[in-house]
This record gives C-alpha cells, structure tokens and sequence, in this order.
C-alpha cells in the first residue's frame, strides 16, 4: 500500500493591532509603526506638539488600534505615555534592560535613534509587554516632591564637600554659609509640605501611618514607599523586592563557575537607596528584624556589618512586616 502523508495547514489569525516603538530623549522621539508587513518611520519634538504630530501621523496612516512600547528613561516618557493613554492607546513602559537584552539576540550591530525605535516595535510584537496606566494625580505630586527635596539634599551635601577641598576666605565662608541656610530653609518648607499634604490626602496617611509603625521606618521612607512602590501591580511580597532590586542573584554554572550570591539590583533603584539606611536601623532596634539578621550571621551568610547583610535586610522591613504590608492589602486583593 503507498503511504499517504497527510499535511495539516494552520493558518494563524493575523492581529488588527499595530505596534508602536518609540525611542524616546529629552529633546525629540523617534517612531516606528509596524502594520503588518509595512514599517514607517519619523522623529517628533517631545512637547505637547509632537503627541499632536504623532496622533495626525498615525491617523494619516489608517493606523486606530495601536499597541505602543518605550522604555523608562528617566522622566523624559512620563508626557508621551500619558497622551497616549489619554488617546486611548495600549501604553508599555519597560525596562530598558529588557530591550538591551532583546537587541542582543539579534546580534543588532547597529545603535541609532531609528534603529533603536525599529528594535522596540519588535520587541513589542514579539513579547507582548504588559500595559501601563498612569498613577494618580496626588502619587506624581508627591513623587516630585520627593525628588526635588532629594536634590536639594544632595547640592547641600556637595556644597560641603566643595568648601572641604578648597581654600575658604572670610568672605567666601560668609557666601558659602548663606548659601547652606538657603538650602536649610528650603528643605524645611518642603517637608512641611510634606506633612500638610498628608493632611489632605487620607488614604495615603493611613499607608504611611501603617509604615511608620515599624521600627526602622521613618516619615521620609514611609513617604518614598507609598510613593515609588506600585503595590496594585504586585501579586505579593517576593513580587515587590524583585520591584525594588533586593531578591537575591546566584552566578553558578558547572564545576568551575561558583560566584558569592549577591542582590540582583536590576528593580527601582532610587527606591532600593531610600531603604538602605533604615534597614540598617532595622537590624539594630527592630526585634524581629534584628533576630533575622542574627540567623544570616549564625548560618554565616554575611558577616556583621558587612554591606550584603543590610542589602539583604533592605526589603525585609516594608515588605516582610505584617503591619508595613497591611496597606497593600486591599490593593492585591482589589478591593476598593
């Protein structure tokens, strides 16, 4: 008998939805629409204009559906991906280790604003990334409050700095202290602020109030958690230190690679800084995370004092603490 060979064909559904990367810098964006088979390229100023540019551009080609991708680059994406929401578009803010790492498995040779954005719009296509929602009105204000007080706290640092290492004059010491007083009596009107913008905005006072009952947990780092940590987007508490960058990273491979575990810091590193400090406090004045921290030394996983230690410790009083967790709760349960 002749062997019949039977082919099943499987046709795929082709998607209706467009892909957008977008590689995005302070001064302009670069856009790559992918429809299909056919890909279009141009650059828009980054300012309201060029979302107005973009919309007629994308409207010119026949594109509705369009699932957008950039990468978090400092704050320059924050303007765009909110228009784009606002337009009703799929937004996706990723991680630019994602899309290096992409590149990289293409053996990409090349690096241009226009080859990059071509590089987003695949790796969007291809990976699917989750979408992204503006936060609320009252977190960006308290983030930009945040962020301006810690540069001012750096410059008064660095002013110190600078009249350590050069040769100060009578004259030039009064400059210099006056300067110090300026910075002094901004930071206090910032934090007091701080504090009168608590008062208008109850749910956030009570996460900070949940926060600040754990030893170790002041106002300031009460304020950055609620601020920086997304918890509606986190499943639970291991999901939040891989957020932040503290869940441990091991570099093992055959019988000749055995590299010392350390903390993969690849997460929200402004984050990760603001805990580094308390959960030194922590160590010594909480009770159960000083008790934690003696079983690591005990099972001689860090020594006393040493860094690794306090960076394995940074997660454990805002995510490990039943009453830091607490306000997260209603958030992962999705609870109004």
């Amino acid at each position: 008998m002749r062997s019949i060979t039977v082919r099943s064909i499987v046709r795929r559904g082709i998607s209706s939805v467009d892909v957008l990367g977008i590689d995005i810098s302070k001064a302009d964006f670069h856009a790559c629409l992918i429809q299909g088979e056919k890909r279009s390229r141009k650059s828009f100023p980054n300012a309201a204009v060029g979302y107005r540019q973009l919309h007629s551009w994308r409207t010119n080609l026949h594109s509705s559906k369009v699932h957008a991708c950039m990468e978090a680059t400092g704050a320059y994406w924050m303007g765009l991906a909110t228009a784009l929401d606002d337009a009703g578009l799929v937004v996706s803010v990723v991680h630019p280790s994602r899309t290096v790492m992409f590149a990289r498995s293409q053996l990409r040779r090349t690096k241009t604003d226009e080859v990059d954005a071509e590089m987003i719009a695949e790796f969007c296509k291809t990976q699917t990334p989750t979408s992204w929602s503006p936060p609320p009105g009252e977190i960006l204000e308290l983030r930009g409050l945040l962020s301006y007080r810690d540069h001012l706290v750096r410059e008064k640092i660095r002013l110190r700095q600078v009249a350590s290492q050069i040769y100060v004059g009578r004259e030039l010491q009064k400059l210099h202290a006056q300067q110090l007083k300026t910075h002094e009596k901004t930071i206090a009107a910032l934090e007091r602020q701080l504090r009168s913008f608590l008062k208008t905005h109850q749910t956030l006072s009570k996460a900070v109030d949940s926060l600040t009952a754990v030893s170790g947990i002041g106002l300031l780092t009460a304020l950055a958690i609620v601020a920086k940590l997304p918890v509606d987007r986190l499943r639970d508490r291991k999901a939040a230190a891989a957020y932040i960058g503290v869940t441990p990273s091991e570099r093992q491979s055959g019988t000749s690679i055995h590299g010392k575990p350390r903390i993969c810091k690849t997460g929200n590193g402004s984050l990760r800084r603001d805990l580094y400090m308390p959960a030194a406090v922590a160590m010594r004045h909480n009770v159960i995370l000083k008790s934690f921290s003696e079983r690591l030394k005990a099972k001689g996983q860090a020594a006393q004092g040493h860094p690794h230690c306090r960076h394995a410790q940074a997660h454990r009083p805002c995510l490990q603490h039943p009453q830091a967790w607490a306000y997260a709760i209603p958030c992962l349960n999705n609870q109004p």
